[in-house]
C-alpha cells in the first residue's frame, strides 16, 4: 500500500462528499493516501486507492447495526495491523472507525478523529447498558486522539468534552470550491412551478414523508428527491413519484449528479427534526451548497444550521412538522425566493475561510 494517510469510513465512498473532499485535498498536496470503505450492498465496488469491506448491511437498523459494526471493527483492526508498516496517520471518520485506530496509536500511529456525527446520539437504543458505554468510549476517543476534527465549533456543546487538540473543517464539498458567485451557477429567475430539491440520506427525522405528502399533486411545486437509506421511506417516495407527475425520485446518485439536481432547483430542503440530538448540532453540506449555489434553503428552527441560516440570511427557518411545512409552502412564492436570493448575494467570502481550514489539516499531517 505504501501511504502516509489512511482514511476509514463505513460508507461506499463514492457519494460521501466529505471524504471525497479530503481525497481531493490530499491529491492536490501530493500526499500519498489510501481509503477503507464499506461495500454494504455487496456490489463488488472498486475505485482508486480504496479497499472495501464486503459484509452486507443496511442503514438505520438499530441493534442489528451495532452487531454489523462489531464485525466492521474486527475487520479494521485486522486490516490496520496487517498494513502496520505502510501508513503513518489514521484519519478515522466517526466513532465506528476510531477504536481500532486508537489501538494502532499505541503502536506509534497518529490518529485524527473526524466527528461527522456524534455516534452516541445517532444510534441510541434506549438501553443504558448499551448507550452509556458507547458514550463513554466516544468521549475517551475524543480525549486520546492526536487531533479531533469538527464540522462546526458548536458541536463541542453536544459532545460535552474538550479535545486536547482540534480543528474545524466545515462541510463544503470540494466540487464547490472556487465556484462561489459563479455566474454559471446563479439562476436569478424563479417562476411557477417552484422546484424544490432534496439530496441526502433517506432517513427518519428529516421531514421527507411530510414533504412528499404536502407536495403530492400540487401543481405549484415540483419535487426532486435523490438519496438512499431507509427502505420503507424510499418505497413510499417511489410510490408517490409513480403516482404524481410533480414528484421525481432519482435514488442514489453521484455527488456531481446531486449538484446538477440542486442547480436545476429553486430552493433546497434541509429539515433536521430535533428528536435526533445530532440534528440540533448538524452542520450539513446543504448549508454550504445553499451559499455556493445561491439557492435558499428551508431548515429547522432551534438547530445550529437554523441559526446559521438566520445569521447569513440564506434561507427560511421554520418549525418542524407537517402543519408548519404546509403553512410555509402556502406562503412561498417565486417573488419571495427571488428576494431571498438577492439578499444571499451579500454573504461573506467563504473561500478564504475554507482554505484556512484546509491549511490547518495539511499542517497537522506534516507536523
Amino acid at each position: 500500500m505504501g501511504t502516509k494517510v489512511i482514511l476509514l469510513r463505513s460508507q461506499d465512498i463514492f457519494s460521501d462528499s466529505r471524504v471525497l473532499k479530503y481525497e481531493s485535498l490530499l491529491k492536490k498536496e501530493n500526499i500519498p493516501y489510501a481509503i477503507v470503505g464499506w461495500d454494504r450492498k455487496g456490489l463488488n465496488l472498486k475505485r482508486e486507492n480504496t479497499f472495501f469491506y464486503k459484509r452486507r448491511a443496511g442503514f438505520q437498523e438499530g441493534e442489528k447495526a451495532i452487531v454489523n459494526r462489531v464485525w466492521w471493527t474486527f475487520f479494521l483492526f485486522r486490516f490496520l495491523f496487517m498494513h502496520l508498516k505502510e501508513y503513518q496517520i489514521i484519519h478515522a471518520c466517526d466513532f465506528d472507525t476510531v477504536l481500532p485506530s486508537l489501538v494502532m496509536r499505541i503502536l506509534g500511529k497518529k490518529v485524527f478523529f473526524d466527528i461527522f456525527d456524534w455516534f452516541s446520539d445517532e444510534v441510541k437504543t434506549g438501553k443504558s447498558w448499551i448507550d452509556k458505554p458507547i458514550n463513554l468510549l466516544e468521549k475517551f476517543a475524543v480525549r486520546h486522539s492526536d487531533l479531533v476534527i469538527l464540522c462546526e465549533k458548536g458541536r463541542l456543546r453536544q459532545i460535552q468534552c474538550t479535545p486536547k487538540n482540534y480543528i474545524v473543517i466545515p462541510n463544503v464539498p470540494s466540487q464547490l470550491l472556487g465556484q462561489i458567485n459563479s455566474t454559471k451557477i446563479v439562476k436569478e429567475n424563479v417562476s411557477w412551478p417552484i422546484v424544490i430539491a432534496y439530496v441526502g440520506g433517506i432517513v427518519h427525522s428529516r421531514g421527507l414523508l411530510e414533504l412528499v405528502d404536502c407536495i403530492s399533486g400540487d401543481d405549484r411545486f415540483v419535487l426532486k428527491i435523490a438519496g438512499f437509506g431507509d427502505s420503507i421511506i424510499e418505497n413510499t417516495i417511489k410510490a408517490a413519484a409513480q403516482k404524481y407527475m410533480n414528484i421525481n425520485f432519482y435514488g442514489k446518485v453521484s455527488y456531481d449528479r446531486a449538484l446538477e439536481i440542486m442547480r436545476e432547483s429553486d430552493i433546497l430542503y434541509a429539515m433536521y427534526y430535533k428528536d435526533n440530538a445530532n440534528h440540533i448540532y448538524a452542520a450539513p453540506n446543504k448549508f454550504y451548497e445553499s451559499i455556493y449555489l445561491n439557492k435558499p434553503v428551508i431548515t429547522t428552527e432551534g438547530t445550529l444550521v437554523g441559526n446559521m441560516v438566520k445569521q447569513y440570511r440564506n434561507g427560511f427557518v421554520i418549525s418542524e412538522g407537517k402543519q408548519a411545512l404546509s403553512d410555509f409552502l402556502n406562503s412561498l412564492t417565486p417573488q419571495s425566493i427571488y428576494m431571498k436570493k438577492q439578499d444571499m448575494g451579500k454573504t461573506k467570502d467563504w473561500e478564504k475561510k475554507i482554505q484556512n481550514c484546509f491549511s490547518q489539516y495539511i499542517k497537522a499531517i506534516n507536523d
